[in-house]
């Protein structure tokens, strides 16, 4: 193109064709190529275009032509199925392959003005299938003179060829290409029958012992089109390697204040690899009592007493130390602990209501201990000593003593005492009044006892059917009753034990029913009717007898009206019956038998 331009610049020459085309196209392989030519001509003169490629041996050969808006692709070439120029003249070509990365000139040719012509190059990217790591299996060695073998990876199918770097901790590693004793990376590059490139690359490298915890890595990057580059990071490894211990570390735990019962675990660590053989001892004078050997390095109380306290060796088993002295750690340990408490009473005891009782807690241990008295999970005292005074039973119930250290977490023992306390029933109030509305109506009685022995409850009347519940050292007995007048002062209930018994009585009394305070006129009423009762029947008794006397005078047994001195009939039974009656009830037949008007004449007597 730049030859074309100073051809047309000669003196003598006043025409010429320009021809412009980018100075390169980049694509993905599998994508579409476009390739621009754009002319110009002094005039406006009628052009063709031609398109073609040279290959890699420098021959060309010709892709298509464009001529009067008509497009002819020459048969027989790598293109012929896949190519076409456009109207603006730009060569179209698709499915690009790895093999098409080759030179394309556009070719103008403008008749009288001459021709003209420009070349761009075709770059085809590739991104690799994937990154493959090896690592070697060999225990690597950081007493060994030279650089090891560490591990190989594998970019395959990429175009073009990847550039593999070694990464240590995400830093790049400065492996050149060179053999040295203590770092290089050695590279092969491989193309496959697609034209895509294979590359390998093998890290060596001598270890230190700092590289025991070291992360190891390869990233393969590589150009993708417009300058931009990607990369392809490799799984994360770490080396096996085999160094010497040179430090040891001895550790018990848990790591707080060790108690009698605990779990305990002596933990022996060596910074050697392999891990070397650890013995455990227990010191006892200038002796030591062997307790555990092995790769693990640990030795587990799993119920630790007081007589484990004392001091405790850890020593690694490396040979190949240079120093085996520095190789020993020793701990001491000390176990705390708290003796079996002792309670004064203890057990189950029995008191009588109203006594005193002192309670006393004694314990000792490896630390002095703070001592506290509970009952049912609440603090009575924080002291070693307690009185409970005037019993009741309500203080019956499981007395606990607590020992606790506060500096041991976890250290504590306890005891209990069971206090029992017996008496009599205890009822209450001895007379509970209960008024209801009306009689008939039913009602529910109650009676409570509390005391030790359980107390028996029972009813009077007897026919009655009680239910009972019992909560601790109290009874509850309980009746349904019908109210009526004969039970209003009848109902009791009586608690008892082998102690004693306790009487609770009833009172009850009906709202609807007359005051007290009219019971004498009552009474007085009750007393009249009798009297006027008894008048009656002596007024019917006296009418019987005044019959009776009618009754014999029709007879003829009685003469009644005649002179004083006439005498009676001769018969002798009514003669002693006249002077009966005269003598007994002289006065009423006066009142009865007399002369009308009771004046002063004379009266028959019979």
């Amino acid at each position: 193109m730049d030859v074309l331009l100073l051809l047309a610049l000669l003196p003598g020459c006043l025409c010429a064709v320009t021809v412009t085309v980018p100075p390169k196209v980049e694509v993905q392989v599998g994508d579409e190529a476009i390739f621009m030519c754009k002319p110009k001509f002094s005039g406006s003169p009628k052009y063709s275009v031609e398109w073609s490629y040279t290959d890699q041996e420098g021959q060309r050969t010709r892709i298509a032509t464009f001529n009067g808006g008509k497009t002819t692709v020459d048969p027989d070439t790598v293109f012929s199925s896949r190519a076409a120029i456009r109207s603006d003249n730009s060569l179209v070509i698709n499915d690009v392959r790895v093999k098409d990365e080759n030179e394309f000139t556009c070719r103008v040719n403008g008749g009288s003005e001459g021709t003209g012509e420009g070349s761009t190059q075709l770059k085809v990217f590739v991104s690799p299938s994937s990154l493959e790591l090896s690592v070697s299996s060999q225990v690597l060695s950081i007493t060994e003179p030279i650089a090891a073998e560490v591990g190989t990876c594998i970019s395959r199918n990429s175009y073009p060829a990847p550039a593999i770097q070694w990464f240590r901790n995400q830093v790049p590693l400065n492996a050149g290409a060179e053999k040295t004793s203590d770092l290089y990376a050695s590279s092969r590059t491989t193309t496959e029958a697609s034209g895509l490139f294979t590359v390998s690359s093998t890290l060596y490298l001598k270890p230190t012992k700092a590289d025991a915890d070291a992360i190891f890595s390869c990233k393969a990057a590589f150009p993708l089109p417009g300058d931009s580059t990607s990369q392809m990071e490799s799984r994360e490894f770490k080396l096996s390697l085999h160094y010497y211990t040179e430090n040891v570390k001895l550790t018990v735990s848990p790591d707080q204040p060790l108690k009698e019962g605990d779990q305990v675990t002596l933990r022996c660590e060596g910074d050697g690899n392999p891990a070397p053989t650890y013995l455990f001892q227990k010191q006892a004078g200038g002796d030591g009592e062997e307790l555990n050997s092995g790769s693990d390095g640990i030795y587990i109380f799993q119920n630790i007493t007081r007589e484990d306290s004392g001091t405790y060796m850890c020593q690694a088993l490396d040979f190949d130390s240079p120093d085996v002295d520095m190789l020993k750690k020793q701990i001491e340990i000390d176990v705390h602990y708290l003796n079996p408490l002792s309670l004064i009473p203890s057990g189950q005891v029995h008191h009588s209501v109203g006594e005193d009782v002192p309670l006393n807690c004694i314990v000792d241990g490896s630390e002095r201990p703070n001592l506290v008295w509970k009952k049912g999970g609440v603090v009575i005292s924080s002291n070693n000593r307690h009185r409970l005074r005037n019993l009741t039973y309500t203080d019956s119930g499981v007395y606990t003593c607590e020992a606790t250290v506060p500096t041991v977490p976890g250290l504590r023992k306890e005891d209990s005492v069971t206090i029992v306390v017996e008496g009599p029933p205890d009822l209450g109030a001895e007379i509970e009044s209960v008024e209801v509305p009306s009689e008939g109506q039913m009602l529910t009685l109650s009676c409570s006892a509390t005391g030790h022995p359980e107390p028996e409850i029972n009813w009077h009347p007897p026919e009655l059917k009680p239910t009972q519940t019992v909560s601790g050292m109290s009874v509850k007995s309980e009746v349904s009753v019908k109210v009526t007048s004969k039970l209003i002062n009848d109902i009791s209930c009586t608690a008892k034990n082998h102690l004693g018994s306790k009487e609770k009585k009833f009172k009850l009394s009906i709202s609807s029913m007359v005051s007290p305070s009219t019971a004498p006129a009552q009474e007085q009423m009750g007393g009249s009717s009798t009297a006027i009762i008894a008048v009656v029947v002596c007024v019917l008794l006296l009418l019987l007898v005044v019959a009776l006397f009618y009754f014999l005078q029709k007879k003829g047994k009685l003469a009644c009206g005649r002179s004083e001195k006439q005498p009676l009939s001769q018969d002798p039974a009514s003669a002693e019956l006249a002077v009966e009656l005269k003598s007994e009830k002289q006065n009423e037949q006066r009142g009865l038998l007399g002369s009308r008007g009771g004046g002063g004449g004379p009266v028959a007597e019979c």
